[in-house]
């Protein structure tokens, strides 16, 4: 006879409304009018505020030993869904049925007390957990191995840095069995080293039985690490199945946002770039690539959007400038969504405002969160010595296939005058540096997502040996 397993975690349509309130005072006007409604049995006068649903009408059920990836973007309910899980929070209608012990990490040291030594608070978090004063002595040794911070296990918690209490806190909670683990975004915080020393605790307690659930917004760590996937956009489950499938959508979700929200209209872009404008002979620096034709217009539209995006962010003493920056796809259109393997060109129209010699002029692609992906610049092409002249502008190429994992990226560029031009220990004076010029978005590939974040321009030759 099969005896049928509990699910460690059942959620049925589960809610949670919170009141936005204008102002404090409403606040407690409303606490009268709520208290009259409930005396007298009738409704009184219109709410004085409005809802906002962080969760809509969300149910799902997990498994023993399965490690579930949530993703979803800053404001899409997913630090709500875990405290509910975890009982800090009650939802507004709905069940949430749980079994065996949880453990939470879902804000740094949120269980510690400041004025308590790391070891009291290790002794502490047990009890509360339900241990033993006996059970967390005798796991106080692994613990404080694995958190690894030295003398300062007997010092006050309100000393520690923030990854120390990473540290010892994630310590606690994986050394107590759980039968549900819930993290929230808390290895962000450690240094790479000891964000793989957790991933292998936490590989073994998926192994070993432990339900996971794993709210991280790095897509790549919910590929490895996870079994499942589950996306939330604006408090409603929208995606649950096989880790690859949902962060494949919810990348495609962040592209498509992050175009609306810096507001470009891609059609209305694409039929001006291709409105007719006459050809004008400026000056370029020409690579290895032929250069696409050269557009007055093309080179200085989406001007605005650039200026904003550069006053915000630049530094530089401006003896030479970035007047514009666009990205111009494959049929000579300007543009801010490209396919994976497209060609693309990265059009610079750049002005010299001083008598200058061996410019470096280079470009850099990141992710939103600010992680470096490419890089590029003169030196590299060998055009340091190109002979720019003071008051002159000039329009700059760079050609390159877009390699990118879809999802949105930013372009930054700067220019810069090395002292001496080449060699390791050059100084470099920055000229103008725009750390945001452009925010573009790759289309998903419609062959499969590719295994990392780029794909090198590689040559690929195979030969039968005997």
């Amino acid at each position: 006879m099969n005896t049928k397993i509990t699910p460690p975690i059942q959620l049925e349509s589960i809610s949670k409304c919170y009141r936005i309130f204008q102002n404090p005072q409403d606040r407690f006007k409303q606490a009268l009018l709520d208290r009259f409604h409930n005396t007298l049995g009738r409704k009184m006068v219109s709410p004085l505020y409005r809802e906002h649903w962080a969760l809509s009408d969300v149910s799902f059920e997990l498994q023993p030993g399965e490690a579930v990836g949530i993703l979803g973007r800053n404001g899409a309910g997913k630090s709500t869904l875990l405290q509910i899980i975890a009982g800090t929070l009650e939802p507004t209608s709905g069940n949430v049925k749980t079994s065996g012990r949880i453990t939470a990490l879902l804000e740094l040291g949120s269980g510690f007390n400041p004025e308590f030594t790391g070891r009291e608070n290790v002794i502490l978090n047990g009890q509360i957990l339900g241990l033993s004063r006996e059970e967390i002595l005798n796991k106080f040794d692994d613990i404080a191995s694995f958190a690894d911070i030295g003398d300062f296990i007997d010092q006050p918690v309100k000393t520690y840095s923030s990854g120390m209490m990473m540290r010892l806190a994630f310590s606690v909670q994986t050394a107590l069995n759980p039968s549900i683990l819930i993290v929230d975004e808390a290895l962000a915080v450690g240094d790479i080293f000891f964000q793989a020393k957790c991933m292998r605790r936490l590989r073994q307690m998926r192994d070993g039985g432990t339900t996971t659930l794993f709210v991280s917004h790095a897509p790549n760590m919910v590929q490895e690490f996870c079994t499942r996937g589950i996306l939330f956009d604006n408090g409603r489950l929208v995606a649950d199945g096989q880790p690859n499938v949902v962060v494949h959508q919810y990348i495609d979700l962040i592209a498509k946002k992050q175009l609306v929200d810096i507001n470009i209209n891609t059609s209305v872009l694409m039929s001006a770039a291709s409105s007719g404008a006459e050809e004008l002979p400026l000056n370029s620096i020409k690579g290895n690539n032929v250069l696409l034709p050269i557009q007055e217009k093309m080179a200085f539209m989406d001007k605005e959007l650039f200026d904003r995006n550069a006053n915000e962010n630049r530094t530089g003493n401006r003896k030479a400038e970035f007047v514009n920056v666009v990205l111009v796809d494959v049929q000579g259109r300007v543009s801010n969504t490209f396919g994976f393997g497209e060609d693309v060109t990265c059009q610079m129209v750049v002005q010299i405002n001083a008598e200058l010699r061996n410019l470096w002029i280079g470009y850099k692609i990141r992710t939103v969160t600010g992680v470096d992906i490419i890089h590029a610049d003169s030196s590299l092409y060998e055009q340091l010595s190109y002979p720019f002249v003071r008051g002159k502008t000039y329009l700059i190429h760079w050609r390159f296939k877009m390699g990118l994992m879809h999802g949105a990226y930013t372009l930054g560029c700067a220019i810069g005058l090395p002292d001496p031009p080449v060699g390791i220990e050059r100084i470099m004076e920055y000229v103008d540096i725009v750390n945001v010029a452009q925010t573009f978005a790759v289309r998903a590939r419609e062959d499969g997502m590719i295994g990392g974040t780029a794909v090198w321009d590689n040559k690929l030759k195979i030969t039968e040996l005997n």
